[in-house]
């Protein structure tokens, strides 16, 4: 990971010192985009279950990859489709210790995630290179989430596993930099709050607009 992310710098480096003219974004025109980063996802812990301390909550982080692609309708809005592997993140919650378990329950989960989203992308040039960025959607994520580390009272083995999908709001800000008139890089945070699960994804994307 920490490899391909140097790499990504060093190509996003080389465009940036390559770029010797001065553009804006243009209306009318498409684009698609490649993004790298990292999540971090927030949920509910268990719920009234005696077994565990309460109030817990889960929380894990992973790498996030993902593609782009959008009409630029004027030069301070556009409409984005993306689709992102979130990754697997994985908490293993904490047994209450005034019980004497004869057979521990499941005390880990880890959740599988990838979703699509459709947003509007509000620009505000800062200079002719450089815009600030706003996002707001709608956003599906689908979930795979597996339970182990123990015994499972209700499915009789070491791993419950559950699919479901799920839909919310995404909404977020970043920049964008025109290297060229065909290339632009961008960092973006993102906030999707879909069910119980809030992902917080921070990505740098390279676009390309033809």
């Amino acid at each position: 990971m920490k490899k391909s992310i140097a790499f990504t710098f060093a190509i996003f480096i080389t465009l940036l010192l390559g770029g010797q003219k001065l553009y804006a974004a243009d209306a009318g025109q498409f684009y698609v985009g490649l993004d790298i980063g990292s999540i971090s996802v927030k949920a509910d812990g268990p719920k009234n279950d005696p077994s565990f301390v309460a109030g817990q909550k889960f929380k894990g982080s992973d790498s996030v990859y993902g593609l782009h692609a959008g009409f630029q309708f004027t030069e301070w809005f556009a409409a984005e489709v993306s689709f992102m592997d979130f990754g697997s993140t994985s908490h293993s919650f904490t047994l209450r210790d005034d019980i004497f378990f004869l057979v521990q329950p499941n005390d880990t989960r880890t959740v599988d995630a990838k979703g699509a989203s459709l947003v509007g992308t509000f620009s505000h040039p800062v200079s002719s290179r450089l815009s600030l960025l706003g996002v707001v959607g709608i956003a599906s994520v689908d979930l795979d989430i597996k339970h182990s580390g123990g015994y499972s009272p209700f499915a009789g083995s070491l791993l419950e596993s559950i699919s479901f999908s799920e839909q919310g709001f995404l909404y977020g800000f970043g920049a964008k930099y025109a290297v060229s008139k065909s290339f632009a890089v961008r960092a973006v945070v993102r906030r999707n709050e879909v069910g119980d699960f809030t992902l917080d994804a921070v990505s740098l994307g390279l676009e390309y607009s033809f």
